[in-house]
């Protein structure tokens, strides 16, 4: 199975572009993408908190909205990354990074052959941070653009499609290694 991680934040709003018409554009494209290449869709914006996760009930008119666009160009969404907390020493939690998320979402759902990132890569978080909050998957990366000086640069746009083929192309690293826990296991 192909599996595109979604952003929405610079993936299908952006700074410039941020209407419902402008969503539709760049949710077409994804549609064409997932159609070419045969991928399902799984949520990995922080707006993934507006579903959820037993019920898939969405609470969100906005979010709602996109999800009536996903049947619209016919994108199956499978679901969306967990949200995990990381123990600390003095007993507070820190929510991990998408990339653990993503990763998590793999470990558990090992039939995903495939798989890509559409994110802008979470530059406010990586200049604050100073490192990406995808670093981990960045092999799978297709980055857009939240903000651009070209306004038209901004967004999922056509060029993105061969770059998203290339990535859902490359091997899911969890799934090897899953596999190969479960031989040493027997």
């Amino acid at each position: 199975m192909n599996v595109i991680f979604l952003d929405f934040d610079g993936v299908l709003n952006t700074i410039h572009y941020d209407s419902m018409e402008d969503i539709e554009r760049r949710i077409k494209i994804l549609g064409d993408i997932c159609k070419e290449y045969d991928a399902k869709v799984v949520i990995e914006a922080s707006m993934k908190d507006a579903i959820d996760e037993e019920t898939g009930y969405i609470y969100s008119d906005w979010v709602r909205g996109i999800f009536d666009l996903f049947v619209k160009y016919g994108i199956d969404c499978i679901g969306r990354t967990p949200n995990v907390e990381k123990k600390q020493s003095n007993d507070s939690y820190i929510p991990m990074w998408k990339e653990d998320e993503i990763r998590l979402y793999l470990y558990r759902h090992p039939e995903i052959d495939h798989y890509c990132v559409i994110d802008d890569d979470d530059t406010i978080n990586m200049l604050k941070w100073e490192r990406s909050d995808l670093d981990k998957v960045r092999h799978h990366l297709v980055t857009t653009k939240y903000y651009s000086d070209n306004p038209e640069e901004e967004g999922l746009l056509e060029c993105h499609k061969k770059e998203v083929g290339k990535m859902l192309k490359k091997d899911n690293e969890i799934k090897r290694l899953i596999v190969k826990r479960d031989r040493i296991k027997r």
